[in-house]
C-alpha cells in the first residue's frame, strides 16, 4: 500500500529467497520512500532491483507536477544506476539493461557483493497509444547464465596454537557444514552469531553461543582468528576484533566491502574450508579449546536455570518455541542483543534474519512479512520492541498477501536501550522524557485495526502457550508481553553478576 513498506517487504523476501526482488514505483517522492530499505539492502548485501518511473528530462526543474531529479537518487547505496531513457520501439537495449541489473544485483561478477540496483525509466505523454491492446509486452528469461570462473588464491594457514573462528551474520546456506569441519580439523572453537545460521542447527560441540558473557570477564589471547560473515552483533566481540586486527583473516567470495579487516582473502567459504582441511597439517592446543568449551558450559548451565521473567528470557522462549525448519526475524535495539546473549545452541534448524546492515528500527514488520511470504507452511516468528512496532504499523496491511506470521511485541513503554548506557546514571534532568519514547499505544487495538488475533502473555508460560497456539492459526497473530525498563535492567545486571561470580571462581 505504500512504497516504504513495500521496499522493506521486498527486502525480507529477498533475504529469505536469496534472489533479486523487483520494486516498481511512480516518480517523485515515491522512489525516495524506498531509500531506507535500499540503504539496508546495500549494507546487508541483499539483491533488489528498483524500477522507477520518471518524467522526461526537459521537465526537470520546470515545476512540473511530481517531478524531481531522480538521477543517482540513491547515491553510493546502489551497485549500479542506469537511466534507461525514453521508450523505444526496439527492446534489445532494454533486455541488456535488465540483464546487467540482474548481474549486478546478484553479485555474479564477484567484483562486488549482491545489493540493490536502480533503473530509472522516463516517460513522456501520451503514456499509452490509442490502441492499448496492440502493445506487445517484453517477455524473456535469463537462461544458461554463465557464472565467471574465478581462480581464488588461497594460502595455507600458518601454524596456530590458539586458533579461533568467528562467524557473523549471513543469510542462507553459506557452507556452514564446511566451517564446522574446518573447526574440528584445526580444533578452533566457533563463536557463532545468532544470525550466522550456525548457532541453531548443529550438534558440534565446537559451536559456542555464550561468548558475550565470558569475554566480559575472561581474557583470551588467540593467535589466529578466521572470520566468516559480516561484523557480529556482540559489542564486546567487536571491541576485541579491533584489538585483534593484525591476526585476523576475513574470508569472503566477493571483493572486500564495508569491512576494515586488513587481512582479506577472496574465496568462497566452501572452497577455502575444503582447501585448509586438505592441506593443514596442524591442530590447535587441546587445552585452548577445552578452556573455552568449559566456560561456555558454565554460562550454558546458568542460562538454562534462568527463569526470571525478563526481556532476555522472553527472547529465549521465542527461540525455543520455534520448531526445526522455522524462521525467526529479530528486531533491532534490545531484541537482537537479548537473542544474542540469552539463546543457546540448538540442533533445531532455524533460519534467522535481522536488518543489521544499518540497524534501523524502521520497516521491521514489513521485512518479517516478506520473509514469511516465501514459506507459508513454516512457523515464522518476529520478535520486536514496541517503538519499532509503532514505526511500521502500516506494514501490517501486507498481511493480506498470504503471510502467516506470529509477532511477539515486547512492550516496555518506550524502548529502554539508552537506559543501559552511562547517561542513565548521570542524573540528567528529564532523562525519562527525552530518552524514553513511550507511544502510549494500545497493541490490542492495533491488532483489531489490522484484523489480527491478539494475545496477552503475562508470564513465560503464557508466552510459550500463546506462541504454540498462534502457529496453528493463519494470518498475522500479535502477542503482547509487557515489561518495565527498570525491572529488565535489574534482571540483566543480576544475571551478568551471577555469571561473572561463577567464572571468577575458576
Amino acid at each position: 500500500m505504500d512504497e516504504r513498506s513495500s521496499a522493506f517487504f521486498a527486502l525480507g523476501l529477498a533475504k529469505s529467497t536469496q534472489k533479486p526482488v523487483v520494486l516498481i514505483s511512480t516518480s517523485g517522492t515515491a522512489p525516495a520512500n524506498f531509500y531506507p530499505a535500499v540503504i539496508e539492502a546495500s549494507l546487508s548485501r541483499v539483491p533488489l532491483i528498483i524500477l522507477s518511473a520518471d518524467r522526461p528530462p526537459y521537465l526537470i526543474g520546470t515545476g512540473a507536477n511530481q517531478t524531481i531529479n531522480q538521477q543517482n537518487l540513491y547515491g553510493s547505496h546502489v551497485c549500479n544506476f542506469t537511466d534507461v531513457g525514453l521508450p523505444q520501439n526496439n527492446n534489445e537495449s532494454l533486455k541488456d539493461h535488465l540483464f546487467t541489473a540482474f548481474q549486478h544485483s546478484s553479485g555474479l561478477k564477484f567484483e562486488e557483493p549482491p545489493g540493490p540496483v536502480h533503473l530509472n525509466f522516463p516517460f513522456d505523454e501520451p503514456l499509452l497509444p490509442e490502441n492499448v491492446s496492440g502493445i506487445n509486452p517484453l517477455s524473456f528469461t535469463f537462461e544458461n547464465i554463465e557464472i565467471p570462473v574465478v581462480k581464488f588464491s588461497i594460502p595455507i594457514l600458518t601454524k596456530s596454537r590458539q586458533p579461533l573462528i568467528i562467524v557473523g551474520p549471513m543469510e542462507g546456506n553459506c557452507h556452514q557444514k564446511e566451517m564446522i569441519q574446518l573447526a574440528e580439523r584445526i580444533q578452533a572453537p566457533i563463536l557463532a552469531d545468532p544470525l550466522s545460521q550456525l548457532r541453531y542447527g548443529s550438534n558440534s560441540k565446537m559451536v559456542l553461543a555464550n561468548y558475550d558473557y565470558f569475554l566480559r570477564c575472561k581474557k583470551i589471547n588467540p593467535d589466529l582468528i578466521i572470520r566468516f560473515g559480516r561484523k557480529p552483533t556482540s559489542k564486546v566481540m567487536n571491541q576485541l576484533l579491533d584489538k585483534w586486527k593484525n591476526k585476523t583473516i576475513l574470508i569472503d567470495a566477493w571483493e572486500q566491502f564495508n569491512d576494515d579487516c586488513p587481512q582479506f582473502i577472496q574465496s568462497t567459504i566452501g572452497k577455502y574450508c575444503q582447501y585448509q582441511i586438505k592441506n593443514c597439517s596442524w591442530q590447535g592446543e587441546h587445552g585452548w579449546q577445552k578452556q573455552l568449551l568449559a566456560w561456555e558450559k558454565e554460562v550454558y548451565d546458568i542460562l538454562m536455570q534462568e527463569s526470571v521473567y525478563s526481556e532476555g528470557t522472553i527472547a529465549r522462549i521465542c527461540v525455543d518455541s520455534i520448531k526445526s525448519g522455522g524462521q525467526l526475524f529479530i528486531g533491532n535495539s534490545m531484541p537482537i542483543r537479548d537473542v544474542d546473549m540469552f539463546t543457546l545452541t540448538s540442533s533445531k534448524i532455524i533460519d534467522t534474519y535481522s536488518n543489521r546492515g544499518a540497524s534501523g528500527i524502521d520497516g521491521v514488520i514489513s521485512s518479517a512479512l516478506g520473509m514469511s511470504h516465501n514459506s507459508v507452511n513454516k512457523n515464522s516468528l518476529l520478535l520486536i520492541g514496541d517503538v519499532s512496532f509503532y514505526h511500521d504499523m502500516n506494514g501490517l496491511l501486507a498481511s493480506r498477501y498470504e503471510a502467516n506470521l506470529t509477532i511477539v511485541v515486547i512492550n516496555n513503554s518506550g524502548g529502554g536501550i539508552f537506559s543501559f548506557l552511562p547517561i542513565a546514571e548521570s542524573n540528567v534532568e528529564n532523562f525519562q522524557q527525552y530518552w524514553t519514547t513511550d507511544t502510549g499505544l494500545s497493541i490490542e487495538k492495533v491488532a483489531g485495526l489490522y484484523k489480527s488475533k491478539y494475545y496477552l502473555a503475562e508470564n513465560l508460560q503464557d508466552l510459550e502457550k500463546s506462541i504454540q497456539e498462534s502457529f496453528k492459526q493463519k494470518g498475522v497473530q500479535i502477542i503482547e508481553v509487557k515489561t518495565t525498563i527498570r525491572d529488565n535492567i535489574i534482571a540483566h545486571n543480576r544475571l551478568r553478576d551471577k555469571i561473572k561470580a561463577a567464572l571468577s571462581d575458576d
